[in-house]
């Protein structure tokens, strides 16, 4: 009977954990952030560049972090997810061109801490390469249940790791390629029976980084426009391929029209302000039959 008492406590308590973990899991008291999550710098081969970032606390506690390199990726979505590394394991890592201090501190409550790094650019260095510097701490909870009252209380710790992320994007000062390729367009009618539904495929054939913003523009034979949109955007390293797609919600007048893309490459240098990158346009004949349906859809050129 005992046995069986104790046995009914452990579930009971680990049943009570699985109820209530979050409660203990809540990192309210370790709060602190940064004040860049993305840095995007342009060095000559053999040059080297000299930062710093702020780390603000948001707690009424002290806060402990430690500060270390790891490599990233845009995951297999390459909708800017991403997939993290064991520093300098994967091609375009730059994690070991970077030094920084301090690797260690204590951030007072409420207050802030700077760290500051040097990027040396290796005189080899072409295209772009990429690292996150994260900045961890550790949080223990030890939570306990009484088992029976002739027993010990069972106590179980649980170690929440909260980390932040500095995103690094180095470029090769002129080395970098910004080039992309479009293949296998498609035009279809959706199950509804009204919405056209376009998609093509989009490769990074570059040697650097590429965010895509990507446009469509439908012309009649006259000249005039029948529909404008958007597609997806994507994130992609060199050598990723991703699927571009999107939809136009009203039906077509049956003929013929010019489908006209417009991709901007440099969306990514233009969101930190360091220019704009080049603006590919491809277009396509596609031909529109009286029930919406598509025809006949031509090679982009």
């Amino acid at each position: 009977m005992v046995f069986f008492r104790q046995s009914r406590a452990i579930f009971l308590y680990f049943l009570f954990i699985l109820l209530f973990i979050p409660s203990f899991l809540e990192a309210g008291d370790l709060s602190f952030r940064v004040e860049q999550s993305k840095i995007r710098l342009i060095i000559p081969p053999g040059g080297s560049h000299a930062g710093m970032f702020k780390v603000d606390s948001q707690s009424d506690d002290k806060i402990k972090l430690k500060a270390y390199f790891e490599d990233w990726a845009y995951n297999e979505e390459k909708d800017g997810s991403k997939d993290f590394f064991p520093a300098k394991s994967t091609s375009l890592s730059c994690a070991d061109w970077i030094t920084f201090n301090p690797a260690e501190f204590v951030l007072p409550p409420n207050g802030a801490q700077t760290v500051n790094y040097v990027v040396h650019m290796p005189p080899d260095a072409h295209g772009g390469h990429y690292a996150v510097m994260f900045l961890e701490t550790s949080l223990l909870r030890d939570v306990g249940y009484p088992m029976d009252t002739q027993t010990k209380e069972l106590t179980v710790g649980t170690t929440l790791n909260i980390r932040l992320g500095v995103l690094f994007y180095l470029e090769a000062k002129g080395t970098v390629r910004r080039q992309a390729r479009l293949s296998n367009l498609s035009v279809a009618k959706a199950s509804d029976g009204k919405n056209l539904l376009f998609s093509c495929d989009f490769k990074n054939v570059g040697n650097t980084d590429i965010t895509t913003k990507t446009t469509f523009d439908i012309i009649d034979q006259g000249g005039m426009v029948y529909a404008r949109g958007e597609f997806n955007g994507v994130y992609t390293f060199p050598g990723d391929e991703a699927k571009l797609t999107a939809t136009w919600k009203e039906p077509l007048p049956k003929g013929k029209y010019d489908l006209i893309l417009t991709l901007d490459l440099g969306k990514a240098l233009e969101e930190v302000g360091l220019g704009r990158g080049p603006v590919i346009t491809k277009e396509a004949e596609i031909e529109i039959g009286a029930n919406n349906e598509a025809v006949k859809v031509g090679e982009l050129r």
